[in-house]
């Protein structure tokens, strides 16, 4: 997230340069394509049940349609159950991307550029591209923001220095809603150590409407649809496969779609195990909120350092934050 603006630029820049120089295929070439495909591939979607008993705060995740535990966390593994609960949240403020966004025309030429996923790297992706005069369709469920962001302030207000380098203004200052002046980070038992940045958190349904009037500006079309694979076609493009037999054909795909997105890549074989990172957050009212609400808080406790762990899952680290609202709010 927090260099999400300098990717989406870069990436966006390459994929310009990759294919300014290809020519648009005929309507008609294109649809026959699609309905060659469509015979050729029969899609199958994995699929999350999430199970509840009554009475009961726990949360089953029953897999169907995967091969392995390999092939499930692939596919998002139990991070499915929780985007499953998120997407049932209500953010009636956000925009909904049909609404806002002309639909891609399909059978209508070939995109430049198809990105999956329609979180923040998505939206960001797909504008920063669009403007750089690609064609780009967006595709996924249309659905808000819902996670909690936190950001480096200066990379939102831009000309930080980023690797070694000073990124231009990404324009989303407006877009933190609360600023820590300064962050403190605690280590084992050392005394901690304050860094001197400040750090933000961001307004869902700010950055949502920020990142989707880019979209609007810089024309990129949308398919509210999930998306089943990517494949490669004779001619060199990429054929987008999506639910109800729709193919979206383009000539670079690109996927940002978070848990989701491991079902769509290709992994070196032999290499290490797939791994999924999560995050929980609560926010809580206290009577004594022991933390200066004046800094971000950081805490990085690595216990295996200090003791002998007969296990692999023993050394995981356990990495803490803590946002102080106020005296009394912390999440």
């Amino acid at each position: 997230m927090e260099c999400m603006g300098l990717a989406a630029r870069n990436f966006a820049v390459m994929a310009a340069s990759n294919t300014s120089n290809l020519a648009s295929t005929g309507t008609r070439r294109l649809q026959l394509l699609c309905r060659t495909e469509s015979r050729q591939f029969r899609l199958r979607r994995p699929s999350v049940l999430a199970m509840a008993s009554a009475g009961s705060e726990s949360c089953i995740a029953v897999r169907e349609g995967f091969a392995d535990d390999e092939d499930y966390i692939k596919g998002g593994g139990s991070e499915l159950l929780f985007v499953q609960m998120q997407q049932n949240k209500t953010m009636e403020m956000q925009s909904k991307l049909a609404d806002e966004l002309p639909p891609i025309s399909i059978g209508n030429g070939v995109l430049d550029l198809v990105v999956i996923g329609c979180g923040p790297a998505g939206l960001a992706l797909a504008a920063e591209s669009a403007a750089l005069g690609l064609k780009v369709g967006l595709i996924g469920p249309d659905l808000p923001f819902t996670n909690n962001y936190g950001v480096w302030e200066d990379e939102f207000k831009g000309y930080a220095i980023c690797c070694i380098q000073f990124r231009p203004d990404l324009g989303l200052e407006g877009c933190i809603e609360h600023v820590w002046p300064d962050t403190v980070i605690y280590l084992d038992d050392k005394d901690p150590v304050l860094i001197g940045r400040a750090y933000g958190r961001v307004s869902r349904h700010l950055l949502h409407e920020e990142l989707l009037k880019k979209c609007i500006k810089s024309g990129v079309s949308y398919l509210n649809s999930r998306v089943d694979s990517i494949m490669e076609t004779t001619t060199g493009h990429s054929l987008v496969a999506c639910e109800h037999d729709t193919f979206v054909p383009c000539r670079l795909a690109t996927v940002a779609s978070g848990a989701a997105s491991g079902k769509l890549l290709q992994y070196e074989v032999g290499g290490p195990k797939v791994s999924v990172q999560t995050a929980y957050g609560v926010e809580v009212e206290v009577e004594n909120n022991p933390y200066d609400p004046s800094l971000m808080v950081f805490m990085d406790y690595r216990d295996y350092a200090k003791h002998e762990n007969s296990s692999l899952e023993a050394q995981y680290p356990t990495f803490l934050y803590a946002m102080p609202m106020s005296p009394t709010k912390v999440f």
